[in-house]
């Protein structure tokens, strides 16, 4: 009687990601047990975040059905992540011996959710003065795009006013919009009396917004990010 050949399993596995901070978790859930014995080694998956092809860093079996799979460095919350399994390894097996088949790119169901507000820290200085700013009462670019992601939709700034008058003002607005009707802002209070006060402004896909500073003669104008929102 012939010996039967056993051929790889051929079938695919469910794919999950969350991001969490500056990584993904990637879990793979297999239809049945797995032998835990064992694992690939990580560079036989293939995981794509946004289309850029990022390595597994770290591998681990959850339970008899699941594995976790770490992708490190990842800086911004993906919109997109793949995997491939470029098998078949002796070491991803049925816990009754048959090995798992590779399979081709699976798009991954994102089972996290975007990160709220995120705050920035604790900055030790201004990110902007007065000798930053140009103070002319007319619209310009401010480019936040060294402090704050990609993929960012609003920002949240500190300021710190001071002049010699009353209701001298900076407002910011979303870059491109050409009203002033949807601005945020803030404005001096009392001559000659620092005020602090908090903006939220929409950003653009570049990380600009537009500032409009009274032409004013400013004691202090300094702005700070304290934190963006995805």
């Amino acid at each position: 009687m012939p010996i039967p050949t056993y051929k790889p399993y051929a079938a695919k596995a469910i794919i999950e990601h969350e991001f969490d901070v500056d990584h993904v978790n990637v879990y793979v859930t297999f239809r049945f047990d797995m032998n835990q014995a064992a694992k690939p080694d990580n560079d036989l998956w293939v995981c794509l975040v946004d289309d850029v092809e990022k390595a597994v860093t770290d591998s681990d079996w959850v339970d008899e059905y699941t594995m976790l799979l770490t992708v490190a460095n990842i800086a911004t919350y993906p919109d997109r992540v793949t995997l491939e399994y470029n098998g078949p390894s002796i070491d991803l097996q049925i816990s009754w011996g048959k090995t798992w088949e590779p399979w081709g790119a699976i798009l991954s169901k994102d089972i996290g959710k975007a990160p709220g507000f995120v705050d920035r820290g604790d900055p030790a200085a201004y990110d902007y003065d007065k000798t930053d700013l140009t103070i002319d009462g007319a619209w310009h670019d401010l480019d936040l795009s060294a402090i704050v992601p990609a993929k960012a939709k609003a920002v949240f700034l500190l300021g710190h006013v001071e002049g010699a008058a009353v209701d001298w003002a900076i407002i910011f607005r979303k870059n491109g919009n050409g009203n002033e009707i949807v601005h945020s802002g803030m404005e001096t209070l009392r001559a000659g009396v620092e005020r602090h006060r908090s903006s939220i402004c929409a950003i653009d896909d570049d990380r600009i917004i537009e500032y409009k500073a009274d032409n004013e003669n400013w004691t202090s104008l300094n702005l700070v990010v304290k934190g963006w929102w995805f």
